[in-house]
Order: C-alpha cells, then structure tokens, then sequence
C-alpha cells in the first residue's frame, strides 16, 4: 500500500514544481529586473584579496570592467611623505599601486545584463529567446571570471605569498539573478513554442466506398 502510493507522490510533487515554474515564467516583469539588478550589483565589491586574513585590496565589478589601480600598504610606504621631504626640491611622486587591466569576462557579463535589459524594455519580438542567450552569456561570463581571477593570482604570487580570495555577496547576488533571468525567460521561450507549434494532426486514411468496392469485383470477373 504504501509503495504505490510513492509514485503518485512523486508525480504531484513534480506537477506542483512545474506549475511554481510556469507561475513564475508568466511574470514577466520579473526578468528584467533581475537584469536591472545585475548592472546595479556591478557597482558593488565583488573579490576581496587577503594576506594572512588581512584585506589587501578590493575590486568592485566595475572595476573589472573598466580597469583600475590597486594600492596597497607596501604601496602607500613607498610613497611616504617623509622619504619625499629629504629633497626639498623634489616634487612628492603619487604611486598609485598597480594596474588591474579590464577584464573581458567581466565586460562581457554586464553587456549581457545591458542587453538582456534593453531586450525587455523594448519590448523585441524575440525577447524571451534573448533574454535566455543573455542569462546564459553572463552565467558563463561570471564562471571564466572568477578561474581567471584565481589563475592569476596563483601565477604572480608563484606559491610564495599566500593571498587569500575571497568573492563576495555583488559577484554571487549578480551569478544568482543571471540564473534567474536566463531561467524564466527559457521557461517563456518554451511555453511560446507550445503555443505557436500546432497541434499533431495524425493523417487518416480515406475509407474505401461501397462503390470503389464494386467497381474493383467487376473488374476482376471482367478479367476473369
């Protein structure tokens, strides 16, 4: 008794999840606000860079996208006043740290939250299918980010000094909306496809007259 009741379980389980799913997906406004939320997120930190569980440096997602300098506290003694005011005549020099070149991933991750957004501002034929390559494109883009990030940081330090990363709540707030916007708008794409797909008509074969029947027995006692 109670193993066939499992079955039937599972399957209102799975209908009851599906339904949640196809709810969501109606929702239209949902998705570009995930989308909305993804630019605002890339004003926020995304990595943290530790030494000994000191913070050394922080980058926010614009910071990737656009470049920056990252100064640390080697950086800020190296640029001390006090060395700079042995030379009277020496103008004080501003070391800015070093250069953190733009990062393509990260480029790559907000133009598909840009595009994703735009996709259901305007309101495009194909906005669900966008919105879907969009949620995609940014999760992939956020994955390579993040190895790229851990690749080389291994490559400088060389294994010598262990600096510590940490990614924080901007970098996984903003991978969770992708999945969330590129998720309901593959759940759009698929209930569209449902609709615009026509229904199978199986072929019916023509039923054979009384008069096809006789004409075919005349025929052959003709020949006979």
């Amino acid at each position: 008794m109670n193993n066939s009741s499992v079955p039937g379980n599972a399957g209102n389980t799975s209908d009851n999840a599906s339904e949640v799913l196809n709810t969501l997906a109606k929702k239209r406004s949902i998705i570009p606000l995930a989308f909305a939320v993804i630019i605002i997120f890339f004003f926020f930190s995304f990595v943290d860079f530790k030494c000994n569980s000191v913070k050394v440096a922080s980058l926010t997602g614009m910071n990737m996208v656009t470049g920056t300098h990252i100064k640390t506290a080697a950086d800020n003694f190296s640029s001390d006043n006090y060395f700079n005011s042995l030379d009277n005549n020496r103008a004080p020099v501003e070391n800015k740290g070093d250069k953190v070149e733009p990062n393509l991933w990260a480029i790559v991750a907000l133009l598909s939250a840009v595009g994703g957004f735009a996709a259901y501002y305007k309101k495009i034929k194909k906005e669900s299918l966008a919105g879907t390559a969009a949620g995609a494109i940014g999760i992939i883009s956020l994955l390579i980010l993040r190895s790229a990030i851990k690749n080389k940081i291994s490559d400088q330090s060389g294994g010598m000094v262990p600096i510590e990363i940490d990614f924080l709540f901007g970098y996984w707030a903003s991978l969770l909306a992708f999945f969330m916007a590129g998720g309901l708008s593959y759940l759009r794409l698929k209930q569209e496809k449902l609709i615009e797909s026509p229904a199978d008509i199986s072929p019916v074969s023509k039923p054979v007259t009384p008069l096809h029947v006789n004409i075919i027995t005349q025929d052959k006692q003709t020949d006979a």
